[in-house]
C-alpha cells in the first residue's frame, strides 16, 4: 500500500517540468549562426549591417536577424535523443518548456512544433544566456523546480539550480564538472560526429580538380624536379583553400541541402559537424592555404586570393545567376591552371587557354544538367537555390555539347600548329586524342542527361571507361613524343 508521503513525492516528481535548451541540444548547431548564414544567402550586403546591429547588443542582433530570415522548424535538424526525452516527459504528463538564448521569434514556432507548453527566450533587449537564463528559470519554476537538458559549459550555472540534469553529447571534461554537481546526472547522445565526418566535410574527393596546377608543366614538357615540388606545394595550398570554401558554401546552402535527396547526408546538413567547428576549420584552412600560396609565389598567391573572392561571391550570389554560375564554375577550373603556370613561371599558350575555356565550360554545364535531370525524374520544376527550371535542360545540353565540340576543334587546330612540330617527334599520332576526347565528353553528356553523373570529375574517378579513355589519351601522347 502506498503511503501518503510516497504518494505526495510521486505527485511532486510528476509535476516537475522538463526544460530543454535549443542550440546544440534540441537543434544541431546554433540558430544565431544559421540565421546569419541564411541572411547572407538571402541578402549578401546585409553582412555590412551586422556590426551596426551588434553595437546595440547581442539580443538586438538576434532580433534583427530573426525578423529578416525565418527559421522554419522543418528546415532544422533535431536531435532524436532529445525528442525522445520530450516525448517521454509528455507521456508522463509533465510540462515541457524550451529555454534558449535564441530570439523568441525563432523559438516560438519550434516550441509549437515539439508540443512545448511554453518557452523562455531572448526578446530583443535581454540576452537569455548563462546566469540570466538561470535567474529566469528560478523565477518561473523555483529553486530546484525543473529538470534541465543542456549541452555546453555555459549551462553549468543553470544546472546548479535544476533538480535533475540531462547532458547532451558532453565532452569528458564537462561531464566531470556536471557529475560534481549531481552524481545522478543522465547523459544522452548529441550531434558530435566522427573524425571521418570532419574529413568528409572537406570534400577530399574534390581535390582531384587541383591536379590541374600540374597541367602547364606537363604541357610544356618540363622535367625539372624542383618545379614539380613547387607545383605540389601549390596543389596542397589550393586544396586547403578549396576545402575551406566548401565548408562556408555548405553553411550557406544548409536549408537547400537538407531538402536535397543526397546532399542532406553531408556532415553539416546532417548535423554531425557543428557549425562553430566548421567556421573555425574553414577559416583556418583558407588562411593556411593562402599563406602557403604566397610563400611559394607572390603572384600565384594573388590568383589564389582571386579564387577565394570569386568562390565567396559564387556562394553568396553568382550561383543564383542563370548561366553566370556555369561560367564561374568554368573559371574556377581555369584559375587552377593559371596558378600552376604562374607558380613555376611557365608561359601559358593561347591554345591551352582556348582549349581549357571550352572543355571547362562543358564540364560545368554537365553539373547543372545532372541536377535538372534529377528534378525531372522527381517531378520538380526547379533547382532549390538555383535559377533554372527543367525546361532549360535541352538548352543546357545543347550548349554543353557545343562547348565540348569546340574544345575538340581547338585541339585539332593545335595539332596542326608549328608549336606541336617543335614539341613532338610524331605529332600525327595526336589525332587519335580527338576521337577519344569527343567520345568521353559525349558519353558524360549523355549520362548526365540520364541523371547518372553528379560531378563530372568525381564521376571520372570512379568510372572504368573514363579511366580507359584517359589511359588511351596518355598512351597517345607518349607515342607522339
Amino acid at each position: 500500500m502506498t503511503t501518503p508521503h510516497l504518494l505526495s513525492q510521486r505527485i511532486k516528481n510528476f509535476a516537475v517540468p522538463l526544460v530543454v535548451d535549443i542550440d546544440g541540444s534540441l537543434v544541431s548547431g546554433d540558430l544565431l549562426i544559421e540565421g546569419m548564414f541564411r541572411l547572407c544567402a538571402a541578402s549578401p550586403f546585409s553582412l555590412f549591417a551586422l556590426p551596426f546591429w551588434l553595437m546595440k547588443g547581442r539580443a538586438a542582433l538576434k532580433r534583427r536577424i530573426a525578423r529578416a530570415v525565418p527559421l522554419p522548424p522543418a528546415t532544422l535538424v533535431l536531435n532524436p535523443a532529445v525528442l525522445n526525452e520530450i516525448a517521454a516527459a509528455q507521456a508522463a504528463g509533465r510540462e515541457v518548456w524550451l529555454a534558449s538564448a535564441s530570439d523568441e521569434l525563432v523559438v516560438a514556432p519550434l516550441a509549437e512544433s515539439v508540443g512545448a507548453v511554453g518557452y523562455l527566450a531572448s526578446d530583443g533587449r535581454t540576452n537569455l544566456v548563462g546566469q540570466t537564463k538561470a535567474a529566469a528559470l528560478v523565477e518561473r519554476f523555483g529553486e530546484g523546480g525543473f529538470d534541465y537538458v543542456g549541452n555546453e559549459r555555459r549551462d553549468l550555472v543553470v544546472w546548479k539550480h535544476a533538480r535533475g540534469i540531462i547532458g547532451v553529447g558532453l565532452s569528458a571534461g564537462l561531464a566531470r564538472n556536471v557529475r560534481a554537481l549531481d552524481d545522478k546526472v543522465r547523459f544522452i547522445s548529441g550531434f558530435g560526429g566522427r573524425p571521418l565526418d570532419y574529413l568528409w566535410a572537406l570534400r577530399p574527393h574534390q581535390w582531384v580538380k587541383n591536379v590541374l596546377v600540374f597541367v602547364p608543366l606537363i604541357a610544356a614538357h618540363e622535367t625539372e624536379p624542383g618545379l614539380y615540388v613547387v607545383a605540389t606545394g601549390m596543389f596542397v595550398a589550393f586544396s586547403a583553400c578549396a576545402s575551406g570554401t566548401y565548408l562556408f558554401n555548405d553553411l550557406i546552402d544548409l536549408p537547400h541541402d537538407r531538402g536535397h535527396e543526397s546532399k542532406r547526408h553531408r556532415p553539416l546538413a546532417a548535423g554531425t559537424v557543428p557549425m562553430p567547428s566548421a567556421i573555425g576549420i574553414g577559416a583556418a584552412l583558407m588562411v593556411v592555404g593562402l599563406a602557403l600560396a604566397f610563400r611559394l609565389s607572390a603572384e600565384a598567391g594573388l590568383y589564389v586570393l582571386l579564387y577565394l573572392v570569386l568562390t565567396i561571391a559564387y556562394s553568396l550570389s553568382l550561383k543564383r545567376k542563370t548561366f553566370i554560375d556555369v561560367i564561374t564554375l568554368a573559371t574556377f577550373y581555369a584559375v587552377r591552371v593559371l596558378v600552376g603556370a604562374v607558380a613555376v613561371a611557365v608561359t601559358l599558350s593561347s591554345w591551352l587557354m582556348a582549349f581549357g575555356l571550352f572543355v571547362f565550360l562543358a564540364l560545368a554545364i554537365v553539373k547543372r544538367q545532372s541536377e535538372l535531370c534529377g528534378l525531372r525524374s522527381s517531378d520538380c520544376s526547379g533547382i532549390s537555390g538555383r535559377n533554372y527550371s527543367v525546361e532549360d535542360l535541352s538548352t543546357l545540353t545543347a550548349l554543353g555539347a557545343a562547348s565540348g565540340v569546340a574544345s575538340v576543334v581547338v585541339l585539332t587546330l593545335y595539332i596542326q600548329s608549328p608549336k606541336v612540330m617543335a614539341l613532338y617527334a610524331r605529332p600525327e599520332f595526336l589525332w587519335l586524342v580527338c576521337p577519344l576526347l569527343l567520345y568521353w565528353l559525349g558519353r558524360v553528356t549523355l549520362l548526365a542527361n540520364r541523371g547518372a553523373v553528379d560531378d563530372p570529375l568525381a564521376f571520372a574517378m570512379r568510372d572504368r571507361m573514363s579511366w580507359l579513355t584517359g589511359l588511351g589519351m596518355f598512351a597517345t601522347f607518349v607515342v607522339a613524343l
